[in-house]
């Protein structure tokens, strides 16, 4: 295809001058019916408003040409057909097509191409009628440059802004489709991967080949080492039998003195435990006495317990007795008290009446007076008798005239004393009233006081009586806890004595160990730097360990663990001058350990590391314990212990028996070496931690105390809180009643107060109509004055008066007043007379009675409560009295018990020393039977080591041993050197033992070194083999890579020319497109474009750099620039890119859209400059090469330009787009 493409169309030709003359539509997208448009010139320009239809026709012609639905706007085919409305879309069977008639170059002769759609709504393509394949029909387009895949031939609207916003990436996508170089991806991306899998195969065959070469020659090396190591297993089977033989010889002496040693030891033992026996007894026996005065004594605090508490059961009684005395005394006091006050209530009543009773006399003789006084003044004036007549005749007549007046006067008279008197009343009851309210405040005050001192004694009375209840709930709880924990306390230091008992049963401290021990804590004092020895900073986490652990640590189980060197030597100096026993020191900070092999961990059996199995508090101590044992392991059983030193590779094995296996296979340790007796040590440190626990419980005892002391404390604290409660009750019970006496006289005072209120206003009323009643009473009074004085003037004159009127109102004036004081003096009588009633009916003696009888009925009751007192007051002192008849009883025994006591632990001592020497000889025994249990199974083992190791004994036959039915194995000792055979001491048999293990571990050593493999000769030879076979798989792999190789550099080569063709031809024609978009009169070069490789080897696969820099502008990225900018560098880079693959046409949709006037002259110019036919005739001086072109465009400034113009425009009535030509060739400027 690439190739097809590369000759279809020579760039810079005219060949491809063909050009689409015109178009057929039928029922595509907006067009109805058949319509043809065209023709179409060298430069067509379309044109038409929007929505007309311009855009479709554009898709028209991409649809003929093959473009895929998804770019002409439309999901599938069938939404490219017309349609009016839903129901023409629903139609069935509807069909459309495009026809473009294109004009072959040269002969101008006329290949139609059609595609149409179905019905079912497929795609049906015909060449000049004839119906083709889609790839007949391709192909004939690419024959004539018209490349669909790239759209050589078309810009879509919107394509200009997407070319001008591609990134370098992009860029060089887009022009592999250009070069066709994109077919070419596919196939190098697949041998490219074949290459890369080439490759890795080829390298992992040479690895292979490598490493068998390798393992080939250590091979070699190893079948060596094989050999010599076969040598000297020989020589070590011949030493180790020697060494073992040399072994069973000494066993078998040591086990006949040891059963010598034992017959003796027996007979000592029994003649001791005949001793024990008999001190036993005797200890028996005192016990027993022992238990009989506990039990007196147990008894006697029994009974006293029992009488304490019958003492502590009768104090509540005697506190409550005590309360209800005080109470009655408080009562009779209070009692006596209200007495003497109603006593003296009654001599101020009495004192009352008597003064009343003088007022009241007082008040009745003045009454008397006044009578005797109005008698006296009644003389009359003296007149004739004609005057009298002519008095009462004026009278008479002046009393008519004034009937009227003197009858509203009496009237208003009657009302005004009416009034008077109901005001001098409701005046009477108001300062009653406030009299009242004065009183009930006072009473309020004095209730008030009493009621705050209750309120503030209430909450200390509460907050006491919590505090005594907190308290009693604490001691009633710290006697419940105490008592527990006291118990408990008890029986774990009984645990401890038992502890005890069992660990120094065993325990025998020899001089020496207890020096170093000694020792050991002087260092520690002395020096900060020393820790401590080895046994007191750790100790094995279970007792079955303690005899492995002894062994595996031999003589660093003693030793000193210190902080450096320094403190060492500072210690070993001071050993030197006290001329103390020489000590093994270990410095933390600069002793070399070992580090632990961790798979020794994960053998698996009881085997671990016996490190391990060790407890010690700091991390610090971890490399003095490391150094101690090393990697030493230990397990249960003896087989397997066997199984791990002794098989494979070799470990330092102990078991929990004592045994110690060493990788050279010796078998030390046990009885025989004394470590079961040093392993005892372990437990020393525990012996001191039980001690000081024993000591701390022994004073946390001490510290809690007595529990019946607490008992005596949680009664007392319960009285006290029974004595606050019933305080605390009666206060309650006054404070509500003084409550009570409150409201009610707040209550009454209100009602006074609201009364008072209620008064006052009638009071002013009553005023306010006294004063109306005065003013109108002296209006009648003055017209009847006037009227009485105009009637009696002249007889006025004539009688010697001056004013008859005011003489009469004179007399009238005293007379009233004389009436008034009467008035006065009878109310003054009627309210004494009151006030002496009410006195008179108050009853003074039956309160003061009252109180007599109630003090008389407390005194009883106080007699009573006094005699119930003493009563209980008796038995407690007579249960006292009886409490210390049976402390003095109690404490007889105890002397008694103390003597017991005595004598049982001088027995214990005398015991002791004799279990102590029982056990002596009891462990001295076992040790012998131990050690011969030892060497027998050390004997035992011997053997089994030679069958485990195939190491062959010399034997020979006893034949004076005929007491068993079957022949037993002698073995022949004769072959050992005569100095093996020899008697030897403890000493010697070390330095020999020695000697054989150094010479055993030379061998071993040397044998270790080797790391023999003894497949290591039919290994060779199958590597041999082997490695034949992979040289020639290496050499076939060589060969496959370089034949994949080689297809792959062909398609890079091929693939890396097309593209280069491509870039170089529109790299070149850019710049010059560009300069002649951008250049004008003032600028006249134009601007500058260039295209850039970003990558020259592999071009295809990175990016392509685009810029452009418009004149008078500097350089600039493509985003930098303008709309319209970006729209002129976009069309310079599709100008050249179609200059490389010319399509015969170029179609353009509104790619002036972005482009002002200027821009938009330019790019018509330069379009027009390679459509016109008379461009067409010959090349462009750049090179170039012309093309029908066909733009659509709403700017006259641009199509003004062209050829042709086909306008688009809507047909309302038949509701779809139509289309006119106009030829502008006939209008050509001169």
């Amino acid at each position: 295809m690439a190739a097809a493409a590369a000759t279809s169309g020579g760039h810079g030709s005219r060949a491809v001058g063909g050009r689409i003359h015109r178009l057929e539509v039928e029922n595509f997208k907006s067009y109805k019916g058949t319509q043809t448009i065209g023709p179409f010139y060298d430069f067509t320009a379309i044109i038409g408003p929007n929505g007309a239809g311009k855009s479709n026709l554009m898709d028209a012609i991409s649809f003929v040409l093959g473009v895929r639905s998804a770019h002409l706007r439309g999901a599938q085919l069938k939404d490219l057909i017309y349609a009016l409305d839903d129901r023409d879309k629903e139609e069935r069977g509807r069909r459309a097509s495009v026809r473009l008639v294109y004009n072959l170059p040269g002969t101008g002769a006329e290949l139609q191409f059609t595609r149409a759609i179905t019905g079912a709504g497929g795609s049906e393509y015909r060449i000049d009628g004839r119906v083709v394949t889609w790839d007949d029909y391709n192909a004939k387009l690419r024959s004539l440059g018209i490349l669909v895949k790239a759209r050589n031939f078309l810009v879509f609207q919107g394509d200009v802004e997407s070319i001008a916003s591609k990134n370098p990436k992009e860029l060089t996508a887009l022009l592999e489709q250009i070069a066709a170089s994109d077919e070419l991806k596919r196939e190098y991306d697949d041998l490219e991967t074949q290459k890369s899998t080439a490759e890795e195969k080829s390298a992992l065959v040479y690895q292979e080949k490598r490493t068998i070469v390798m393992e080939r020659k250590q091979k070699k090396a190893q079948k060596e080492e094989a050999e010599k190591h076969l040598r000297l297993q020989q020589d070590l089977k011949l030493l180790k039998t020697d060494h073992l033989l040399w072994q069973l010889y000494t066993i078998e002496k040591d086990m006949e003195k040891i059963e010598a040693e034992l017959e003796e030891e027996r007979g000592s033992l029994q003649q001791a435990r005949e001793e024990n026996q008999s001190s036993e007894n005797e200890l028996a026996a005192k016990k027993k006495e022992q238990s009989a005065f506990l039990k007196k004594i147990t008894m006697c605090e029994k009974n006293m317990a029992k009488k304490k508490l019958d003492i502590d059961k009768k104090q509540p009684e005697l506190l409550k007795l005590k309360e209800q005395i005080s109470r009655l005394k408080s009562k009779i006091k209070s009692c006596n008290k209200e007495i003497d006050k109603k006593k003296d209530d009654n001599k101020k009543h009495l004192e009352e009446m008597k003064r009343l009773q003088s007022a009241l006399a007082d008040v009745t003789s003045a009454i008397e007076e006044l009578n005797e006084q109005g008698q006296d003044k009644g003389v009359k004036l003296q007149l004739a008798d004609h005057q009298v007549q002519e008095y009462h005749r004026i009278k008479e007549d002046a009393g008519m005239r004034t009937a009227k007046l003197r009858d509203e006067k009496e009237v208003l008279d009657k009302e005004l004393n009416a009034d008077i008197e109901a005001k001098k009343n409701l005046e009477e009851n108001m300062q009653q009233l406030r009299s009242r309210v004065d009183e009930i405040s006072s009473q309020e005050s004095e209730l008030q006081t009493k009621l705050n001192k209750i309120l503030q004694s209430i909450p200390k009375h509460e907050e006491e009586l919590t505090h005594l209840r907190e308290e009693h709930n604490k001691i009633a709880k710290e006697r419940q806890s105490s008592g527990s924990k006291y118990q408990t306390l008890k029986q774990r230091v009984d645990e401890i004595d038992t502890q005890l008992r069992e660990l120094k049963a065993d325990k025998n401290e020899s001089e020496r160990d207890a020096k170093f021990s000694e020792t050991a804590k002087s260092l520690k004092r002395l020096f900060p730097g020393v820790h401590g020895r080895m046994t007191e900073l750790c100790r094995p986490s279970q007792k079955k360990y303690n005899l492995a652990v002894t062994v595996a640590m031999g003589k660093f189980m003693d030793a000193v663990v210190v902080e450096d060197e320094s403190t060492g030597k500072e210690c070993i100096k001071y050993l030197k001058e006290q001329r103390l026993p020489p000590q093994t020191f270990i410095p933390l900070q600069s002793v070399r350990v070992k580090p632990i092999i961790e798979r020794l961990r994960t053998l698996g059996g009881s085997a671990q590391l016996i490190f391990d199995v060790i407890q010690y508090p700091f991390f610090s101590l971890e490399k003095a314990v490391l150094y101690a044992v090393g990697n030493t392991l230990v397990c249960d059983k003896l087989d397997e212990a066997k199984t791990l030193s002794w098989s494979g590779e070799r470990y330092k094995v102990v078991t929990v028996d004592g045994i110690l296996l060493t990788k050279s296979g010796t078998m030390t340790g046990g009885v025989s070496g004394g470590m079961e007796a040093r392993s005892n040590k372990w437990e020393d440190s525990r012996i001191e931690s039980l001690k000081k626990k024993k000591n701390q419980l022994e004073s946390e005892m001490a510290e809690l105390g007595s529990p019946r002391e607490l008992q005596r404390k949680e009664l007392a604290v319960s009285e006290k809180i029974t004595g606050l409660e019933k305080k605390l009750h009666y206060s309650n019970v006054e404070q509500k009643n003084l409550k009570e006496k409150l409201n009610k006289l707040s209550s009454e005072k209100r009602n006074i107060e609201k009364e008072i209120d209620h008064l006052e206003p009638g009071k002013d009323e009553l005023e306010n109509r006294l004063a109306k009643n005065e003013r109108e009473l002296k209006k009648r009074e003055k017209k009847i004055n006037e009227i009485v004085d105009k009637i009696y003037k002249d007889f006025s004159m004539s009688v010697g008066v001056k004013n008859i009127r005011e003489y009469e109102e004179k007399q009238l004036k005293d007379a009233q007043a004389l009436q008034e004081r009467k008035l006065s003096l009878s109310n003054q009588l009627s309210k004494l007379k009151y006030q002496l009633q009410y006195e008179q009916k108050r009853d003074m003696h039956a309160p003061i009675a009252k109180l007599k009888d109630t003090i008389d009925s407390l005194e009883k009751e106080l007699k009573s409560l006094q005699e119930r007192e003493s009563s209980a007051k008796a038995a407690t002192e007579q249960i006292s009295n009886q409490m210390e008849e049976l402390k003095a009883e109690a404490e007889d025994w105890k002397l008694k018990l103390d003597e017991c006591e005595t004598a049982i632990d001088e027995l214990k001592k005398q015991n002791d020393s004799v279990a102590a020497a029982l056990a002596k000889l009891d462990r001295q025994l076992k040790l012998k039977e131990g050690q011969l249990v030892q060497l027998r199974s050390r004997q035992r083992e011997i053997h089994e080591k030679c069958d485990l190791e195939q190491l062959k004994l010399p034997t020979v036959n006893d034949p004076m041993d005929t007491g068993s039915s079957s022949q037993e194995l002698v073995l022949d000792y004769s072959q050992l050197s005569e100095t093996y055979l020899q008697d030897m001491r403890l000493s010697e048999r070390d330095k020999l033992e020695a000697e054989f293990n150094k010479k055993i571990g030379t061998l071993v050593a040397e044998i270790e070194r080797t790391a023999p493999n003894l497949k290591a000769l039919d290994q060779y030879e199958v590597l041999q083999t082997k490695e034949k076979e992979v040289s020639e798989k290496f050499e076939a792999a060589r060969k496959e890579e370089r034949e994949v190789a080689d297809k792959y550099n062909t398609v890079k080569q091929r693939r890396y020319e097309l593209f280069m063709e491509a870039f170089d031809h529109i790299s070149k024609g850019i710049d010059k497109i560009y300069k002649q978009l951008t250049k004008s009169h003032t600028h006249p070069l134009g601007g500058t474009a260039y295209l850039n490789l970003e990558n020259e080897d592999e071009p295809f696969l990175h990016g392509i750099k685009y810029t452009a820099m418009p004149p008078t502008k500097r350089f600039r990225d493509m985003e930098q620039l303008s709309g319209g900018e970006k729209t002129v560098a976009a069309l310079a880079l599709l100008f050249a890119i179609h200059s490389f693959r010319p399509s015969p046409f170029f179609i353009l949709d509104e790619v002036d859209a972005a482009l002002d006037n200027l821009n938009v002259a330019k790019v018509a110019g330069f379009i027009r400059s390679k459509s016109c036919a008379r461009a067409g005739e010959e090349q462009d001086g750049d090179g170039g090469c012309g093309f029908q072109s066909i733009v659509i465009s709403l700017k006259d400034s641009f199509y003004d330009k062209a050829e042709a113009l086909v306008g688009v425009y809507r047909d309302s009535e038949r509701s779809c787009s139509r289309t006119l030509t106009f030829d502008l060739t006939k209008y050509k400027e001169a």
